[in-house]
C-alpha cells in the first residue's frame, strides 16, 4: 500500500497542483494491476515525502488493526490527518472489514499449499445464514433445556428443535420440509444431528410438543420476559381462522363459519391468542370452526389468573367482536381493566359540536386524529370519541366505490328498459333491482328506488340517496368509539393503549402471511392441533428475533430477515494439492446486512470450519 501522487493543471497557463490518492498494488491474472482504494485530495502536508509515509504508516496501522497504531514521535497535525482519512475510509467500506484494501497472512499463522487451480472444485452448497441465526437464538431461550427437562431423548429434542427452526425458515408442509433439509439447507449440520429426518418424524415431533403445550408455554413466556425485562401490564387478546381446502367432514374442529380471509365456502378452525404489548403469545387455544368470537373471553380470562406471574390485575384489550356488554361485565367482576373498540355507535354525546375541547394527535401514518372523553348515560364506563383522518379517507373511499358499483347496474337496469329484448316486465325489473340490493347490501338501505310502470311493464328507473343518520354519518367521518373501565385517564394514555392492538394485527399477520398457518392440509383433528401450535412455537423465535432487531434500530418484516440471512451459504471447497486434496467446509462471509442483523442479537457470524485430508499414496 502507497500513497500516490499524482501532478494536476486545469489549463496550459493555470497554477500546477498536487493530487493524493491511497492506493494498492496487485497482481492480476499474471498483471500487475493498481488499484485506487480511497481518494485523500490536495493536503499541503502531504507534499513532503516523510509526511506521506507518517500518514500512510497511521492509515495502515488503523485499517489492518495493528498493535503499533501511531509511529513514534508523530506531528499531532498529521495524526489528525491520517484520522480523518480512516474516518473516510470508514464510511466507504465500513470499520469492520478492510474493505478493499488487503494484507497477506502472517506466515506463522497461514498454512501455505500448492494447489491446482484448474481442479479446484465447491460441492454440498447449503443455506446457512438463517439456520446459524434460528440455532443461536433457540440457545438464548434455553428451549432445549425445557425439552429435556420434560422428558424428551437428545434425538427427539434435536428434532423438535430443527422442526420450529425449519417452520420459521421455511415455511412448507413436512413431506416438503424433510427434503429441504436433505437437500437445501444446514439446519441439522447447526444442530449437530447427523441422521436424515423423514416427514413421519416431523409429525411425531409435532404431536410431542403439543403434549406438552402448558409447560414449554409457561416456560418459554417466563424465559422471554427475562430476555426482554418485560413489565407485562397489558394483555392483548383477539380471535382469526384458518381454512381447509377439503370437506373435513368427520372432523370436530372444522366447521363452517364467517371466514376472515372471506372463505366461508371452506371448512374453519377457530384460534385464539393472548398476546403481550410486544407480540409474545403467552397462551393460546384451538376451537370449532363455528366457535362465537364472544363466546371465548372466559377461557381466556381463566387461562390469565392460572398461568398469571404477577399478582396485579393486567388491563385487557379488545376488539370489536369480542366486547360485548356480557364480557365487558365479565371482566369487571374479575377485577381487570378493558380498552375496547364499541360494538356500536351513539347518536348523541355531550360535546356533539364541541371541536375546540377536543385532543388533537397523529397517528403512525402522520394523520390527525381527535379524541375527547365523556360518560355517556346509560354506561359505567368511560367513552373516548376518535375522529381519524385516516379512516374518514378510508371510509370515503370504500363508500364510494361502492356507490359507484350499485350506481352502475342501476343505469344497467334502467337502459335495458330502452333496449331491443332488455328486461321490461315491472317484476323482473324489481327481481333485477333485489338481486343489485343484495349485491351491495353496504350502501343499497342508503337509496330510495322508484319504478314508473304502465300495463305490466316499467318505463323508467329513478333512484336518489337518503339523509343520513348521524351515526351514519360519523362512519364517514372516520368517527368510532372506545369504551374503557378507567375513571381518570387522559385522551393521551388511552390511545396510547389502544394502539398496543395493532401489535395482535401484526402477530396474526406474521403466522398467517410469513409463517403460512393457513391452509391446513392435515387429515385428524390432533394432527391441526400439534400444526397450529408448532406454527406459534415458531413465531415466538420469530418475534424474538425481531424484537432483538427493533431494539437496535433494525426494523425488518421476518421474510426480509430470511432474504438477508439466506445470502449466507455454507459450502464445502474441494482443494486438490501436491501431496493430498484438502475438503474444507467453510461459511461464506456475511454480507453489511448480514453482519448487522448478528451483531443485533448478539450472535456469532460464523463457525469453524472443518477440515479433511485425503493424502495420495
Amino acid at each position: 500500500m502507497y500513497i500516490r501522487e499524482v501532478k494536476k493543471q486545469r489549463s496550459k497557463d493555470s497554477k500546477t497542483f498536487y493530487q493524493y490518492t491511497l492506493a494498492q498494488t496487485l497482481r492480476l491474472e499474471g498483471k500487475v494491476k493498481q488499484n485506487a482504494i480511497l481518494y485523500l485530495g490536495s493536503d499541503s502536508l502531504l507534499a513532503d515525502k516523510d509526511n506521506r509515509r507518517v500518514v500512510l504508516e497511521i492509515l495502515r496501522a488503523k485499517i489492518f488493526n495493528q498493535k503499533d497504531l501511531f509511529p513514534m514521535n508523530a506531528p499531532k497535525p498529521l495524526i489528525d490527518l491520517a484520522l480523518s482519512y480512516f474516518e473516510k475510509y470508514c464510511l466507504k467500506y465500513g470499520q469492520d472489514s478492510t474493505g478493499a484494501a488487503s494484507i497477506p497472512p502472517a506466515p506463522d499463522k497461514a498454512e501455505f499449499h500448492r494447489i491446482d487451480i484448474e481442479g479446484l472444485e465447491v460441492e454440498e452448497v447449503h443455506t446457512f445464514g438463517g439456520e446459524h441465526l434460528c440455532k443461536q437464538v433457540l440457545d438464548k431461550l434455553e428451549l432445549k433445556e425445557c425439552l429435556s427437562a420434560l422428558g424428551l431423548s437428545s434425538k427427539q429434542t434435536g428434532r423438535a428443535l430443527i422442526s420450529i427452526a425449519a417452520r420459521a425458515l421455511f415455511t412448507a408442509s413436512e413431506h416438503k420440509t424433510a427434503q429441504i433439509l436433505e437437500i437445501n439447507s444446514a439446519l441439522r449440520p447447526c444442530f449437530n444431528y447427523d441422521e436424515s429426518i423423514n416427514h413421519r418424524e416431523l409429525y411425531a415431533t409435532s404431536d410431542i410438543l403439543y403434549t406438552h403445550k402448558d409447560k414449554i408455554d409457561a416456560f418459554l413466556y417466563q424465559r422471554i420476559s427475562t430476555l426482554f425485562h418485560l413489565q407485562d401490564r397489558l394483555v392483548i387478546f383477539d380471535i382469526s381462522n384458518t381454512y381447509f381446502e377439503t370437506r373435513k367432514s368427520a372432523s370436530k374442529l372444522a366447521k363452517h363459519g364467517r371466514s376472515k380471509e372471506k372463505r366461508s365456502d371452506c371448512p374453519l378452525v377457530v384460534f385464539t391468542g393472548v398476546i403481550n404489548a410486544e407480540g409474545f403469545i403467552r397462551h393460546s387455544r384451538i376451537y370449532e370452526g363455528n366457535k362465537a368470537d364472544t363466546a371465548t373471553l372466559a377461557d381466556m380470562l381463566a387461562d390469565l389468573q392460572q398461568h398469571s406471574a404477577t399478582h396485579s390485575k393486567q388491563t385487557v384489550v379488545l376488539d370489536a367482536g369480542i366486547a360485548s356488554e356480557e364480557n365487558l361485565a365479565l371482566i369487571r367482576e374479575k377485577g381487570y381493566h378493558y380498552v375496547c373498540v364499541s360494538r356500536h355507535r351513539l347518536n348523541d354525546y355531550p360535546f356533539d359540536g364541541e371541536e375546540k375541547r377536543v385532543v388533537a394527535l397523529t397517528d403512525r401514518g402522520k394523520s390527525s386524529v381527535s379524541l375527547k372523553t365523556f360518560r355517556p348515560e346509560g354506561y359505567e364506563d368511560t367513552w373516548l370519541y376518535v375522529q381519524s383522518q385516516a379512516k374518514q379517507r378510508k371510509e370515503q373511499s370504500m363508500d364510494a366505490k361502492l356507490k359507484g358499483r350499485l350506481e352502475e347496474e342501476l343505469d344497467n337496469i334502467e337502459a335495458a328498459l330502452h333496449k331491443k329484448g332488455g328486461t321490461k316486465r315491472i317484476e323482473k325489473v324489481w327481481e333485477r333491482i333485489g338481486r343489485a340490493k343484495e349485491r351491495h347490501s353496504h350502501v343499497s338501505s342508503q337509496y330510495q328506488i322508484n319504478v314508473a310502470g304502465k300495463d305490466g311493464k316499467a318505463l323508467s328507473i329513478e333512484w336518489k340517496k337518503k339523509e343520513q343518520t348521524k351515526s351514519k354519518a360519523d362512519k364517514a367521518e372516520g368517527v368510532y368509539f372506545i369504551r374503557t373501565s378507567y375513571t381518570d385517564s387522559s385522551e393521551e394514555e388511552l390511545w396510547q393503549v389502544y394502539n398496543t392492538i395493532r401489535e395482535v394485527e401484526a402477530t396474526f399477520r406474521c403466522l398467517k402471511s410469513d409463517l403460512q398457518i393457513r391452509p391446513v392440509y392435515h387429515q385428524n383433528d390432533e394432527r391441526i392441533e400439534a400444526h397450529i401450535y408448532l406454527t406459534i412455537l415458531a413465531y415466538q423465535l420469530v418475534n424474538t428475533i425481531r424484537c432483538m432487531l427493533k431494539e437496535k434500530g433494525l426494523h425488518y418484516d421476518w421474510k426480509n430477515i430470511v432474504r438477508i440471512m439466506n445470502t449466507q451459504t455454507i459450502q464445502t471447497l474441494v482443494l486438490p494439492t501436491d501431496k493430498k486434496t484438502i475438503h474444507l467446509r467453510k461459511p461464506a462471509k456475511p454480507i453489511k446486512e448480514a453482519r448487522d442483523i448478528y451483531s443485533a442479537t448478539g450472535c456469532s457470524q460464523t463457525q469453524k470450519p472443518i477440515k479433511k485430508y485425503v493424502v495420495y499414496h
